[in-house]
């Protein structure tokens, strides 16, 4: 109905089986006009696996001297960085000061004072000797971080999630879960799962060549903790994944993610999509787009892509909840529109291609929204609580309120009511507001832009970034990841394509919208977090570099004959084609 491709990508697929999003279809498109197929030159089908070279270094001895890329001065938004693809704050740190920032192809970084004043960042991955001497499945595999989570308690215990679930043509694989015991001073590589180990499968799984969405982690559990893997597209197009042990899904972790399990997830009708005791759902797995924990109802809730929204209580086994408006939040997702596809992946007819949770602990309140394939809105939903002393009234999770979200809905050739970018960023906060515990919610909803609502006046949309008309905040794009301090919920930071933003009055604008004084409520944080981009090229002679954890081979200038249809990577992450370029300069840093 309108849309240019293939019957099979009608459908929200590729041609080898996976998910391809709607902005990696849009990219396709672009491409093809120019004679280019979009595809990656590294696309090598039935690739043999070969050893990670190492490079001996005395130490103390500085091979590499770092003459940049920097943050870059913009117009509209200040110092840029780069994709900013997850965040987490330290819940044992009651200021907010201890925040790690995950990025699309610069690893993490952390910060010790990221609540005030001018925080400085620090790269707390680069270099590791544990992505270095993993199992050469995919030695390749980079710093593309797409979830990171710090354990409750003060443990010290620290995961980043490797590879970024973002959808996009350069959505980088990852090679598993880097742990850490110290607080990210020191970092081991976990690979795949100990199912087979355990007596729970007849095989382990693998996380090489996926995406990892996010991270939860239980309170009446203290060590049970629930990963979300996805698909990371750049993965799919280079073959990364190993053939029937990459799986996406839902994982636990009973000792604080020093070792995993593949979770079963279950639907209404007793059937298991995956499971470790099912056959393996080809091509990889059903991607897990989101997970929370649930505080107050002592629970897990997750989205699946093509099937819906499941609850678990132990992270072991996961269960569809009920078909609207018994359960799931819209009233397109139901069995006969989901239905399970053992041993495969679902259908693309099952309106949910990325699904964003969020939960506010003090009233025990979830929401969720959701895009279908072609990124057409499903609409935000709420589960109410009804709070009752320390338990819910409503003992059944259903999401049965609608917040209206036709504010932050345009019409374009993909359908009336799309979420621009959906597939590409789509991300909730709910932030307890008012004066005392539970008066009200502050919504956040993360799309192009950061929108803004309060409950308790009826969820009525703000647009508090305007990036692409009036840029009155002065925040950039494409908004991937918000963290908020539980001990002063006023300070929240947002993570998008341009680096990082923080605010320490939860965003509360006032006035008419691109109101001159909207910058006030945002400070950028980007001059000391350092430039997040990838050096891929340089035209000068006998000149070598590298990018963010991407190895470059030093080229001469280029002849005429090269230039045209060149593609240059943007500081936002996207990708930017040159038709004629007249001169070549040399960089400057």
């Amino acid at each position: 109905m309108g849309h240019p491709e293939d019957s099979s990508r009608e459908q929200g697929r590729s041609e080898q089986g996976y998910s391809e999003p709607a902005r990696v279809r849009a990219a396709r498109r672009f491409l093809a006009r120019r004679g280019l197929r979009g595809e990656s030159p590294a696309m090598v089908p039935g690739r043999i696996p070969k050893a990670p070279v190492v490079v001996p270094q005395a130490a103390g001895t500085a091979v590499w001297t770092a003459v940049g890329p920097v943050g870059v001065s913009s117009l509209n938004f200040g110092v840029v960085t780069g994709r900013v693809s997850a965040l987490a704050l330290d819940p044992s740190d009651a200021a907010g000061n201890h925040l790690f920032v995950g990025t699309a192809g610069g690893g993490l970084w952390a910060s010790q004072n990221a609540g005030a004043g001018g925080p400085a960042f620090v790269p707390v991955t680069d270099g590791l000797a544990a992505l270095a001497n993993s199992g050469q499945a995919v030695p390749e595999a980079g710093l593309s971080v797409g979830a990171v989570s710090v354990q409750p308690g003060g443990t010290g215990v620290v995961l980043a999630g490797l590879g970024d679930p973002n959808d996009a043509l350069d959505s980088y694989y990852g090679a598993g879960i880097l742990r850490s015991t110290d607080g990210g001073r020191t970092w081991a590589l976990i690979e795949q799962t100990v199912d087979l180990e355990s007596g729970l499968s007849s095989q382990d799984y693998s996380f090489v060549g996926e995406g990892f969405a996010g991270f939860a982690w239980s309170t009446t559990n203290v060590q049970l903790v629930v990963a979300a893997v996805s698909q990371a597209y750049e993965g799919t197009l280079v073959n990364a994944g190993l053939t029937a042990r990459s799986m996406e899904g839902l994982y636990y972790s009973q000792d604080s993610g020093a070792t995993w399990h593949l979770a079963r997830i279950t639907d209404q009708n007793g059937q298991d999509l995956q499971g470790p005791s099912d056959g393996f759902a080809s091509p990889d797995g059903n991607a897990a787009t989101a997970v929370v924990w649930n505080p107050v109802r002592r629970v897990f809730v997750a989205a699946v892509r093509y099937h819906g929204y499941y609850q678990s209580a132990d992270g072991l086994t996961w269960t569809r909840m009920s078909d609207f408006p018994n359960g799931q939040p819209g009233t397109g997702l139901t069995a006969g529109n989901c239905p399970t596809e053992e041993g495969s992946v679902g259908v693309a007819g099952c309106p949910i291609f990325r699904g964003a949770l969020a939960v506010n602990p003090s009233t025990g309140d979830t929401f969720a929204w959701t895009v279908d394939a072609f990124n057409q809105d499903q609409g935000i939903w709420q589960d109410q609580c009804g709070l009752s002393g320390t338990s819910c009234a409503n003992q059944t999770m259903t999401f049965g309120v609608k917040l209206g979200s036709a504010a932050l809905e345009v019409a374009d050739g993909n359908g009336p009511a799309t979420i621009p970018n959906g597939d590409y960023n789509l991300t909730l906060a709910a932030v307890p507001g008012g004066l005392g515990t539970g008066q009200d919610t502050l919504l956040f909803a993360g799309a192009n832009d950061v929108w803004k609502c309060s409950l308790a006046n009826s969820c009525v949309w703000r647009n508090t970034t305007n990036s692409t008309t009036c840029m009155s905040a002065r925040v950039g794009e494409y908004q991937h990841a918000m963290a908020w301090d539980a001990g002063n919920p006023q300070l929240m930071f947002a993570g998008n394509d341009s680096g990082l933003w923080r605010s320490t009055d939860q965003v509360g604008e006032t006035g008419s919208v691109c109101a001159a004084t909207d910058a006030a409520h945002w400070q950028n944080l980007n001059a000391g977090l350092g430039s997040l981009s990838t050096s891929v090229r340089l035209p000068v002679d006998a000149t070598a570099t590298v990018g963010a954890n991407v190895t470059f081979t030093a080229h001469a200038v280029p002849a005429a004959s090269e230039l045209p249809h060149v593609l240059v990577p943007f500081t936002n992450g996207a990708l930017t084609v040159i038709d004629e370029i007249l001169t070549v300069l040399p960089p400057t840093f």
